[in-house]
């Protein structure tokens, strides 16, 4: 990782904190102020205006002595208050994302944040590109770093943008370049790390972005019912999704003290964000999903390019489970995978059954209690469905038909079962 080529470019004058311990809480700028953004020399470029923070100026002290000590009182508290300051750090690596990133810069820019919170820096690190993203996302005002040889990808990415830009601040938000945040979704992420010393990351809750086809409605209905997952488990998560999460940096630098490499994210991983969440966990903290952040990010829009993703996401979650064994951190996911089996042994066993009583003409009986469960998961798509933003008549009848999504859950499955077969036998795989 250390040996990757990196030429940093973007906005002038600015500088890269540096530590070597968590950071503490940062006491520095108060008040708000806008300026417009620097603009680029691509007269194509459009202009943005940033928020930046300003430190007033103390009040003078009266003439021939101190204040008062009232005064002198209520102006140290009025400081303490004034400075308690929550800085963050953005890290987007791109990979080829020239269709999105301009989207994805402008979400970020156009974040609602509090006195309390300010974003200190937005780093766009271009990943082994061969595209114009690197050249889009510099129209913007954000740091730009490019990495010309990277053989970690994301995961180096993100470890050189933290090692160089992001280690000084409190909190670090990493996300994709094909994810556009909703404009309080920095605040709301920060808010619940803020209220709650033993989270070490939260992630957003995501949407698909708006796009038309079967396969993208089918994944829009699986975010959907994965979110009311969720909820149900009162926002405890298995993995910081990495489309959109946000770490505090003490948990960071925690994961990178234990590990040979000191950097937090793991390059050998196919799913680094489930391995630094194994990490996190194994450190002590919790990580939860904030329920009031909502990002949209792009969905595969193939099933060739859908069978991608889960075999890497299958076979990285499997392999990041065998590496560390039966411990706090995997033993849920390890159960889950167990149930997974029995769930995909008794489904072809009833295949198995339906077949041979099909090939023998076993005559078939039908009893009105066998169509309970089938009513209550038709009940269940149908309420889900419902929740999904934008909804139309196409997803009401994809829904209430059954069949298409019984079909998707099968590829699905299919998808992980082979995963498992690749990761028993040892057989590599790639992104």
């Amino acid at each position: 990782m250390a040996s990757s080529q990196a030429v940093r470019v973007g906005r002038a004058g600015a500088t890269s904190p540096r530590s070597s311990g968590p950071a503490d809480p940062v006491t520095g700028p108060v008040g708000v102020r806008t300026r417009p953004a620097r603009r680029s020399s691509d007269h194509d470029a459009p202009t943005i205006t940033l928020r930046t923070t300003i430190a007033p100026a103390p009040a003078p002290a009266p003439e021939g002595g101190s204040a008062s000590p009232r005064t002198g009182r209520s102006t140290r508290r009025a400081t303490a208050a004034a400075t308690a300051v929550t800085t963050v750090s953005v890290l987007v690596p791109a990979h080829n994302e020239e269709a999105g990133i301009a989207a994805t810069v402008e979400g970020l820019l156009a974040q609602d944040v509090p006195e309390w919170l300010h974003i200190a820096d937005v780093v766009v690190v271009a990943n082994n590109c061969t595209d114009r993203t690197a050249e889009i996302a510099r129209r913007y005002p954000v740091t730009v770093v490019e990495m010309a040889h990277n053989p970690d990808k994301k995961a180096g990415a993100l470890n050189h943008g933290w090692r160089e830009t992001a280690r000084g601040a409190d909190l670090v938000l990493t996300m994709d370049a094909d994810t556009v945040l909703l404009p309080d979704t920095v605040a709301a992420m920060a808010d619940e790390l803020r209220g709650n010393a033993v989270l070490g990351a939260v992630c957003a809750r995501y949407w698909a972005t708006p796009g038309r086809g079967l396969v993208w409605r089918l994944q829009r209905l699986e975010y959907t019912r994965y979110d009311d997952l969720r909820d149900l488990r009162r926002w405890r998560v298995s993995v910081a999704s990495g489309a959109a999460a946000m770490y505090r940096n003490a948990a960071l630098e925690a994961v990178a003290a234990h590990r040979e490499a000191g950097e937090p994210w793991d390059g050998t991983s196919l799913i680094e964000d489930y391995a630094l969440t194994l990490e996190l966990k194994a450190r002590g903290f919790r990580v939860a999903a904030a329920r009031k952040a909502h990002v949209y990010t792009t969905p595969p829009a193939s099933f060739r390019e859908l069978w991608v993703q889960r075999m890497r996401w299958g076979r990285g979650g499997m392999d990041e489970c065998l590496k560390r064994g039966w411990s706090t951190s995997t033993r849920l996911d390890c159960l889950s995978y167990v149930l997974f089996g029995f769930s995909v042994f008794f489904r072809v066993l009833f295949l198995t059954m339906l077949t041979l009583m099909i090939i023998y003409a076993v005559p078939f009986r039908y009893a009105l209690i066998g169509l309970i469960p089938l009513g209550v998961m038709w009940l269940e798509r149908m309420t889900s469905m419902w929740r999904v933003p934008d909804r139309g008549w196409r997803d009401v009848v994809l829904c209430a038909v059954l069949v298409i999504e019984d079909f998707y859950g099968f590829f699905l499955e299919l998808c992980a079962v082979v995963s498992a077969w690749r990761c028993l036998n040892a057989r590599r795989q790639a992104w």
